[in-house]
């Protein structure tokens, strides 16, 4: 049974986030119903995924894997078919063979994310659905200033969603996070670690925006890493600005060309 990893793109404003359920769109459900036409007399698994995401988190470089009974021949008519056959709001990039150990969840050590915010005092047509948007004075400086109290294996139960996390372990590690200014009013914050929790990306952000904004004087982020409690954080950001980046997997070389998109 050959197995295949593909790399995956969706704007999630159009699905309910990645997995499949009953009688709503998700991406999972769009690409797995265009594979089962396009390999009707080649029987696909379901597919496994790097990350799940929620309804309308969108993805640039989302990796999923799937095996088949017997190979598939020719790669690019696969993903012109695919790409013909998903819903809107989809694309399937590119596609490798992988080893048949491979697995795209259990076999990632990083996974990267970035959120996107428009800092502006005026409204853009353009970033309903895409970013947050940020009206308020932010000092920026002084939330750069916060990030290196992220980085490491620490205890982020205070960022993440109380409910998902009763009786579980809330150990990550962070290994980068960076402010990327792009321009006056583009601001995304990078991010990368070995797993994340239910909302941790939104809540950490949404976190530094209220440190930023001056909500509280005498905390930090390090600080409120050490409650250990999610009430004492910031506000949980909606999903527009999240965008799942890049799944890496230290032991599969594979998905390194995966990432080299072809051109035509």
């Amino acid at each position: 049974m050959p197995n295949y990893a593909l790399l995956v793109e969706y704007d999630g404003t159009h699905f309910y986030g990645w997995q499949k359920q009953k009688d709503i769109p998700t991406v999972q459900s769009a690409i797995e119903s265009a594979i089962s036409i396009i390999l009707s007399r080649n029987p696909a698994s379901r597919l496994s995924v790097a990350g799940r995401t929620d309804t309308g988190v969108h993805a640039l470089g989302m990796v999923c894997n799937f095996k088949t009974e017997f190979p598939i021949p020719n790669f690019h008519k696969f993903l012109v078919s695919v790409n013909a056959l998903t819903k809107r709001g989809v694309s399937v990039k590119n596609i490798v063979e992988v080893p048949m150990d491979f697995h795209s969840r259990f076999s990632c050590t990083g996974r990267e994310y970035i959120y996107k915010i428009y800092y502006s005092k005026y409204e853009s047509s353009f970033v309903e659905g895409r970013a947050y948007w940020e009206k308020h004075p932010v000092d920026w400086d002084y939330v750069e200033n916060q990030l290196t109290n992220l980085i490491g294996e620490k205890d982020f139960r205070s960022l993440t969603k109380a409910k998902s996390m009763a009786g579980k372990r809330s150990i990550r590690n962070i290994f980068d996070i960076r402010l990327e200014r792009l321009t006056s009013d583009w601001i995304q914050v990078r991010i990368r670690a070995n797993g994340f929790m239910h909302n941790m990306v939104r809540i950490t952000v949404g976190t530094l925006l209220d440190i930023g904004k001056g909500r509280w004087k005498s905390r930090s982020i390090g600080s409120i890493l050490e409650e250990k409690n999610r009430s004492k954080a910031g506000i949980t950001l909606p999903p527009d600005g999240l965008y799942f980046v890049r799944a890496y997997y230290e032991d599969y070389p594979e998905i390194h060309e995966l990432y080299k998109i072809p051109l035509p």
